[in-house]
């Protein structure tokens, strides 16, 4: 796992899911926090449901071994 610089980090928005098997497929990146936490609030005031923020914060490249992962 390598973590990503601040520079390199990204924010996008989705519906917070309801249940453990809901997909969440946000669709949009942003640049900034305040740009998604704005774009989240409309879309939550448009759609009457909560939406969350999410953060891109490390990279994991294929054949790495899980190293305390995301979670």
């Amino acid at each position: 796992m390598t973590d990503l610089p601040q520079f390199a980090r990204f924010w996008m928005v989705c519906r917070k899911p309801m249940h453990q098997g809901a997909r969440t497929e946000p669709r949009q990146r942003y640049s900034s926090r305040a740009e998604a936490e704005k774009i989240a609030g409309r879309l939550a005031n448009e759609t009457d449901a909560q939406h969350i923020v999410l953060e891109a914060v490390a990279v994991i490249r294929p054949g790495e071994a899980k190293q305390g992962g995301l979670f």
